[in-house]
């Protein structure tokens, strides 16, 4: 039974590892994936800026990984022993799983983005050819162009405000860089946008550009969760367009964790009723 399983099972210690990380609701997606599936396991934040910190902490025996954010994503990479072909490509370890003493890194933002975007895609863009816009060049948008290439994207075009950053990361997924959001409106089809641009940047599409949400109706993702209405996702909205919130996304990323960790499906209602209630109480 489960006490047997619970007895057998070292209790590890998971951190979410970055700063700052002190309003990080990864404790309670995490707590509440550890309880539901059995697993002893501890989850606690790490406030550190220092990567050698965060390498120190993992090293220890009692230490089982954890969650990687902002400012360690890229830089943790060196201390991994393996990593996952998304974490590769992707170039951001995001998990950190220690087994006999080797670590692993993976990543699974790209994730968190695909599984809620083709939640809400249904047929269209399906098959056909998948056309969408990304917002950004950072490492959440080397996320979201990985996330694109594995849901069979076509043609995507890369919106960044320094115009070269947005073309290295087209040449390197076989997009294509966009310096002007007017050209939107010469577009056939547009069925994916994703912004991940900074939720305190205040970023909006032109009002040429906006008319291609209401002819099109994509499915919009918005990678920022604080504010948890942005600018952006009000006129994805108005537009009645289908909309991925910044939160499920940190939602679908931590239950891809949490399978990793726990070896078990993700018990998804009772870490979504966790992370609205350390959110939204």
């Amino acid at each position: 039974g489960i006490i047997g399983i619970m007895a057998t099972q070292k209790p590890l210690n998971f951190y979410i590892f970055g700063s700052p990380v002190t309003m990080s609701p990864s404790p309670d997606i995490h707590g509440a994936g550890f309880r539901v599936n059995g697993s002893p396991h501890r989850y606690s934040r790490f406030d550190t800026l220092d990567v050698e910190e965060v390498f120190k902490q993992l090293k220890l025996d009692d230490c089982g990984g954890g969650s990687v954010t902002i400012p360690h994503k890229e830089s943790i990479k060196k201390y991994m022993d393996e990593l996952t072909e998304s974490a590769r490509i992707i170039g951001a370890v995001n998990t950190v799983t220690k087994k006999k003493g080797q670590f692993f890194g993976d990543n699974t933002d790209w994730i968190g983005i695909k599984n809620q975007v083709e939640m809400r895609m249904g047929q269209q863009g399906r098959g056909a050819t998948l056309c969408g816009l990304l917002c950004g060049a950072g490492g959440t948008a080397r996320a979201a162009a990985y996330a694109l290439k594995q849901m069979g994207a076509t043609r995507v075009l890369i919106f960044n405000r320094t115009v070269s950053r947005a073309q290295e990361l087209a040449a390197e997924f076989g997009f294509e860089a966009c310096d002007d959001l007017g050209a939107l409106t010469s577009l056939d089809h547009l069925h994916v946008v994703i912004n991940t641009l900074p939720g305190s940047s205040e970023f909006l599409l032109p009002d040429s550009a906006a008319s291609v949400l209401r002819r099109c109706r994509p499915v919009v993702l918005e990678a920022a969760y604080i504010p948890r209405r942005t600018a952006f996702l009000s006129q994805a909205l108005s537009a009645g367009c289908e909309v991925v919130e910044g939160i499920e996304m940190l939602f679908e990323q931590g239950c891809a964790q949490c399978e990793i960790w726990t070896n078990k499906p993700a018990p998804r209602s009772e870490i979504a009723e966790a992370l609205l209630q350390a959110l939204f109480t």
